[in-house]
């Protein structure tokens, strides 16, 4: 009997760990730089994997909104900000 809850203990801690490895995209609220919105969230392996990736994702979608924001003549004043932040989306 006391191997089942032994069992459980052992699978929520190895889920503790599995849950500081996760990653979470954001962005701001288009076209204003305020409020956040989830984006994705990087869980695939281990923490320097998901961070680097989370990170160069977040380069990306940046590098692209500055893209277009320059071809279709968006206002200067029009701004989107990608960031990354450790653990799973919060609101």
């Amino acid at each position: 009997m006391i191997k089942l809850p032994l069992v459980f203990i052992l699978i929520t801690f190895s889920s503790l760990a599995q849950a500081d490895d996760v990653f979470t995209l954001y962005s701001t609220n288009f076209p204003y730089d305020h409020g956040r919105s989830g984006v994705a969230t990087f869980d695939l392996a281990k923490e320097p994997f998901n961070s680097q990736m989370c990170q160069e994702a977040a380069d990306l979608y940046q590098a692209d909104f500055e893209r277009r924001k320059k071809e279709n003549g968006w206002k200067n004043d029009t701004k989107m900000r990608y960031w990354c932040e450790k653990g799973r989306f919060k609101k």
